[in-house]
């Protein structure tokens, strides 16, 4: 009991350096918590699924005039996953077939609209996934059309507490679905975590796709090995290969190869570039705030050596021992911690919402009771770190302390825990300045067409008449200037063509679209030369598609051969300027348009008040069409969204730099007051001997930058390295040099001088008698 009295005597006695110690703590545990529960977040997706690691994802691999695709894609053909579960029934449990393009529309209640995650699957989707289903026969309901299961979280979001079974709801305002049964909701990191599993057959049914080798590759695909099947990846995937072979057929063979791949589920998503390298940089920056705060409090500790050195030795010649002050130590920091610990509940309570928008994932996720164990390891690696360290320097402290002063500087320690803090900070302040600044470019980079005040949203229409008449009532509106429509808007991927070659041989696969007449020209998109297509046979294509095809200045009239064979050979009669099609990501892809109908993806350039007139057409359009899902949204959100990891990446940069700043600015002010202290005296005689304050400033300054200018020119070569591997996942790159970083470096040194001086203001023009005389 003795020992908690001192402690709380020793903590009330240093309450300011405590209460600076608390609060860079509790920033710092903060995020790096967030960060280590992130990764921990992102390492344990789709580990929700009973016996994930017997579930197997089905990749798409192609192969285009003798190039086979770098990477397997995700996209497969409808009758892969059959095809696995028929000629491999030894290893294959099951498979499932999913598609997420045929229900991008809303589901309703009524008229309650639910906007949540859906899917088209056949009757094996929840055997497959190893997902729990709560009630119904989804093996037998899911074999019919118009039938749906929803998962338990969805089902009460809908009918409350009442049975859901037998209820009709409706899809996009265009069919009836009768609910089956339910099942378990699944977490945030599942790649598939759909709230409504709808039948497939409700697509085919209606046409909406062929379940054949020619269907199209819009499918994600998964199979489940029996109980204790163990498999070679390699070898079984050259056998699925050589099986594949013999059932495609051999015209599609002659124009395009195509062989399918299996990864476990897991590796398919931590293998991503993306996810890599997020999770290697969170990692980093959670790393870097945790070492630094627990550094920085292992460096206000050892400056406090001067001034709690008589009262240790105290506590010896009262018979404690080193062991007991060492308790002691390890007892006052572990309060700390726990103050801290408040601190750090007290933002994640007061910034909820904030922090859940930055780390796009909700808090009841990140701490979940399965990975409570992250923050736990990470405030018993700061208390091994923050308390060990200095307790053992406290303990070791003589007896004799009492009878003399303890002068001994403990440079040894203080600088190699100040030259961490320091490169550090240039560290993380070089990732956050490039990542904003490669946010803000690709956000602001021309993109060939103009986005300001277009309002995009879906709508398909029967007939010739339907489509005249949404038209005219458009166009009629007064806020509207001008309204066009497309296959998809420009910032998304488009659908795909293949290129052929006189002899039939696929050559490059290049983005298609068919856009209205006028719709180029209300994008402000530029024809470079001759009209847009008008015709069914005739088509524009851009500079990229010319030049692939080696054209040269000779482009009009020429005749493109491609693999929509109920198209045939398409003549061309305007050439595009070059936009960007997609996002930076990718680089700059061919692109060939044709002329269509009006509908599918409408798009309005509004006039101001853009999102008063926004609000209007939603309201105005949705009276008008009371039997369609009416949702106009902005293309540049459209746009923005594409970049959401980046922002997400930006934001946490923001936060970590900000902490860790703080962090290094306690340490540091800790560091120069110790240093203050200890050599006042030298200081005094200096002054008696004509030195000026400016020459104690420099002095004191001095001391610091031998520490600084080494450690900040790391950290800022360091971050040009991670900055490089992050930079490499866009096609598209800010022009960033040297003088950036060099910028860096003179910023953090500036800040650390000012610092410096700030706390050496005082002492530096003190009247020396007084230092001398309080000796």
């Amino acid at each position: 009991m003795k020992q908690i009295y001192y402690v709380i005597q020793t903590l009330l006695r240093g309450r300011g350096s405590n209460v600076i110690k608390v609060i860079s703590l509790g920033l710092a545990l903060t995020m790096s918590i967030l960060l280590f529960a992130r990764v921990a977040f992102e390492k344990s997706c789709n580990t929700c699924y009973k016996d994930y690691d017997q579930l197997y994802q089905v990749l798409s691999v192609w192969t285009v005039d003798g190039e086979r695709d770098d990477e397997p894609n995700e996209m497969n053909l409808p009758v892969v996953a059959g095809f696995i579960l028929e000629n491999f029934p030894d290893e294959v449990e099951s498979a499932v077939n999913v598609c997420k393009y045929m229900v991008f529309g809303p589901l309703y209640n009524g008229s309650v609209r639910f906007s949540d995650y859906k899917v088209m699957a056949d009757s094996l989707f929840f055997r497959t996934m190893g997902i729990e289903v709560l009630t119904g026969d989804a093996v037998r309901e899911l074999q019919q059309k118009d039938v749906v299961f929803l998962s338990d979280r969805l089902a009460r979001k809908m009918f409350g507490d009442e049975n859901p079974i037998g209820k009709v709801i409706n899809y996009d305002k265009q069919i009836q679905l009768t609910v089956k049964g339910t099942y378990a909701a699944l977490p945030e990191n599942a790649t598939m975590n759909p709230e409504a599993v709808i039948s497939i057959a409700t697509g085919w049914s209606r046409e909406w796709a062929e379940n054949t080798w020619q269907g199209g590759d819009s499918y994600f695909q998964y199979i489940r090995l029996r109980p204790g099947v163990k498999i070679d990846v390699e070898k079984f995937n050259a056998r699925l290969d050589a099986a594949i072979q013999n059932y495609i057929p051999q015209e599609e063979k002659e124009s395009v190869g195509y062989t399918a791949v299996i990864q476990p589920i897991r590796e398919v998503y931590l293998n991503s570039d993306t996810v890599k390298s997020m999770i290697s940089i969170m990692s980093l920056l959670g790393f870097a705030i945790l070492f630094i705060a627990a550094l920085n409090y292992v460096l206000i500790s050892v400056s406090s050596l001067s001034y709690r050195a008589k009262a240790v030795g105290v506590h010896k010649c009262n018979g404690a021992s080193g062991g007991s002050v060492f308790g002691m130590f390890l007892l006052e920091t572990g309060v700390i911690i726990l103050l801290s610990i408040g601190v750090m509940v007290l933002l994640l309570l007061n910034f909820r919402e904030m922090i859940e928008e930055t780390m796009e994932v909700q808090l009841t996720s990140l701490f979940v009771l399965g990975r409570i164990w992250v923050p736990m390891l990470v405030v018993l690696v700061l208390f091994v770190i923050g308390g060990v360290l200095p307790g053992r320097m406290f303990a070791r402290i003589p007896v004799s302390q009492v009878f003399r002063r303890y002068t001994e500087g403990k440079k040894g320690w203080k600088r190699p825990l100040l030259f961490i803090q320091f490169m550090g900070v240039a560290f993380i302040c070089g990732l956050m300045c490039v990542v904003m600044a490669q946010y803000h470019y690709v956000l602001n980079k021309e993109t060939g067409y103009n986005a300001k005040h277009v309002a995009v949203g879906d709508l398909q229409f029967a007939d010739d008449a339907e489509r005249d008449v949404a038209r005219q009532f458009f166009r009629g509106l007064p806020y509207v200037e001008v309204v066009e429509s497309a296959s998809y808007p420009p910032c998304i991927g488009m659908s795909g063509m293949m290129i052929l070659n006189e002899s039939g041989k696929s050559i490059f696969s290049s983005r298609y679209c068919v856009e209205t007449e006028g719709y180029p020209q209300m994008m402000g998109m530029v024809l470079k030369e001759g009209r847009m297509a008008r015709e069914r046979n005739e088509a524009v294509v851009n500079e990229t598609f010319a030049r692939i095809m080696r054209w040269g200045d000779e482009i009009l009239g020429r005749v493109v051969h491609n693999g929509h064979t109920s198209l045939g050979d398409l003549k061309v009669v305007g050439v595009l300027k070059d936009f960007h099609t997609a996002s930076f990501y990718v680089p700059q892809q061919p692109l060939i348009v044709r002329c269509g109908k009006f509908g599918n993806s409408i798009h309005i350039r509004l006039k101001e008040p853009f999102v008063e007139n926004l609000g209007k057409l939603n309201s105005q359009a949705s009276e008008a069409f009371p039997g369609k899902t009416v949702d106009f949204y902005p293309l540049e959100q459209e746009m923005q969204e594409a970049y959401s990891i980046v922002r997400v990446f930006r934001d946490a940069t923001i936060l970590a730099a900000v902490v860790m700043l703080f962090v290094m600015l306690m340490g540091l002010i800790g560091y120069t007051t110790d240093e203050v202290r200890r050599r006042s005296k030298e200081i005094a005689i200096r002054k008696v001997n004509g030195a000026e304050a400016s020459t104690i400033l420099e002095l004191l300054s001095r001391d610091v930058l031998y520490v600084a200018g080494p450690a900040v020119i790391i950290g800022a070569v360091s971050s040009w390295y991670v900055n490089r591997i992050w930079m490499d996942l866009f096609a598209v790159q800010v022009p960033l040099g040297w003088p950036v970083y060099v910028l860096i470096v003179i910023a953090n040194l500036a800040i650390i001088t000012t610092c410096v001086i700030w706390k050496a203001w005082y002492i530096a023009n003190e009247n020396p008698v007084n230092s001398i005389k309080s000796e």
